[in-house]
């Protein structure tokens, strides 16, 4: 019997010390190149980053990339903005940037000019949840920004995507649709925001039943992307759409990528690097990635 209690606390020690070393090891890896040096992915859906970034708390927004590709922004629950960035061709570890340090705080995407815009309930704002934007470049952030009233109301407003033509798309409140939620755009002209304006059907289906939402925008504003469980409103799986825009400037009937993807877990968030080669998105804890010749562009 003494003999056994040494081996199991011989086990218990030589497990600990294994624990230890692998995290030490995951710590100390180090990461290089574009996309941190993963292997690219095909047109299967693969996850992105594994213990790094994915499968590191519950995934709440897309990833977006500089336009450089050298600084990655996105966020996790409880609600707090990620960064990485490359120094010298080597990617720093996952750090909180500093104006999500307190208040709730996500759904970062970064513009062509740096401008990092995301939602957040501090201080200050309009309403629950507002759209704010800060400026990022090698010296660190300037003080967030609210956009006012032309587009933050006494409600929600989220998830923000901007186009190449500076036009905003994002989420807020829609009365009769599920959890009230849906997409809405704001024109950029003169310098600021207009009055916001809620998509039509095809994009945002007036039904309590029916989500539609994490919407993307393409740079040249040709195709949208977002998540619906229009697919089967009686669940609320969620699905991956895109919605071309036709030569009369409308909005075509969505397809579900999720199907063409094969992909069967409820899946939000999409996203487009800026060099147009991937797609991802989230699912639950962790980031998927794949070619993106799936979006037909």
């Amino acid at each position: 019997m003494k003999r056994l209690s040494t081996i199991l606390v011989a086990l218990f020690i030589l497990l600990k010390l294994t624990g230890q070393q692998s995290d030490t090891l995951s710590i100390d890896k180090e990461y290089y190149g574009k996309y941190l040096g993963f292997e690219l992915p095909d047109s299967t859906p693969q996850i992105f980053a594994p213990g790094l970034i994915s499968d590191m708390g519950r995934m709440h927004s897309f990833v977006s990339f500089s336009q450089d590709l050298e600084t990655m922004f996105w966020n996790t629950i409880p609600p707090k903005i990620m960064m990485m960035k490359m120094v010298d061709g080597k990617w720093t570890m996952p750090e909180v940037v500093p104006f999500s340090n307190t208040s709730n705080n996500q759904s970062p995407f970064v513009t062509g000019d740096n401008k990092v815009y995301f939602s957040s309930t501090r201080s200050g704002g309009q309403g629950q949840l507002d759209i704010w934007y800060t400026i990022y470049s090698e010296e660190g952030f300037i003080e967030p920004v609210n956009l006012g009233e032309g587009v933050n109301s006494e409600k929600l407003e989220s998830q923000p995507s901007i186009s190449g033509l500076n036009n905003l798309f994002f989420t807020s409140t829609v009365e009769g649709k599920l959890y009230n939620k849906g997409i809405y755009f704001s024109n950029y002209i003169n310098g600021e925001f207009v009055e916001p304006v809620l998509l039509p059907e095809p994009i945002n289906i007036m039904d309590t039943a029916i989500l539609d939402y994490t919407p993307f925008i393409a740079p040249d504003e040709s195709y949208l992307l977002f998540c619906s469980n229009r697919q089967n409103p009686e669940r609320e799986l969620c699905h991956i759409y895109i919605s071309y825009k036709n030569e009369d400037g409308e909005w075509m009937d969505p397809i579900d990528l999720s199907v063409k993807m094969g992909f069967e877990n409820s899946s939000k968030f999409p996203y487009v690097t800026p060099d147009n080669k991937f797609l991802f998105f989230s699912s639950g804890n962790n980031l998927y990635w794949l070619d993106s010749t799936i979006l037909g562009i």
